[in-house]
């Protein structure tokens, strides 16, 4: 109660109950907290860009060695651009992880239903995908998250399931030999 910013709550708390060097174990601990992902991120995406982008269009013929320096130097332009929008717009790279997350979440629809439900079909999930992308963008660049409450990669989730269900039962279901095929290795997978 009567703190400007919330997010100090914690240190604010250890520093007023505990000797000095505790507060900065937990500032270091936070620290390294914060690091662990964000060097997950920076390695991958780094990686991508350097084998995809760089190994996979711009240049083939390109030597693990050069495509591993590309990484590393990725990773320092990745670096100082994320400093720099922590610094500067810091509520960017959160929403920019939200949507991330919110987007990778529209898999589940069709992940799911392809393992419980024989009618799924290919223009139902993608359309169920594009749709709950769709929703989790508009959602977020209008600021409507959390949407009734709901946080708005749910509420994308939901519509997603809808749309994937409708659609499904619109179109052609795929061939039964390729169904049966698919639930048959499933069953024998999971014995």
């Amino acid at each position: 109660p009567g703190m400007k910013n919330g997010d100090l709550a914690f240190l604010t708390l250890v520093r007023q109950t505990y000797p000095a060097w505790f507060l900065g174990f937990i500032g270091a601990a936070g620290a390294i907290t914060a690091m662990v992902p964000s060097s997950v991120i920076l390695i991958g995406a780094s990686t991508l860009l350097a084998k995809n982008v760089y190994h996979g269009m711009i240049n083939p013929q390109a030597s693990e060695k050069t495509v591993t320096l590309i990484a590393r130097s990725i990773v320092i332009v990745l670096t100082v651009i994320s400093l720099y929008l922590a610094i500067y717009a810091p509520n960017m790279l959160v929403n920019l992880l939200l949507i991330g997350y919110n987007g990778v979440t529209q898999f589940f629809p069709a992940v799911v239903l392809a393992l419980v439900w024989r009618g799924v079909t290919k223009a139902g999930v993608l359309t169920g995908i594009i749709t709950g992308i769709s929703v989790v963008a508009f959602l977020t660049f209008n600021k409507m998250d959390p949407f009734l409450g709901f946080n708005g990669g749910f509420v994308a989730l939901t519509v997603n399931f809808v749309v994937t269900v409708i659609v499904s039962l619109m179109t052609t279901p795929p061939p039964k030999e390729t169904v049966d095929t698919f639930f048959k290795a499933i069953a024998e997978e999971s014995v």
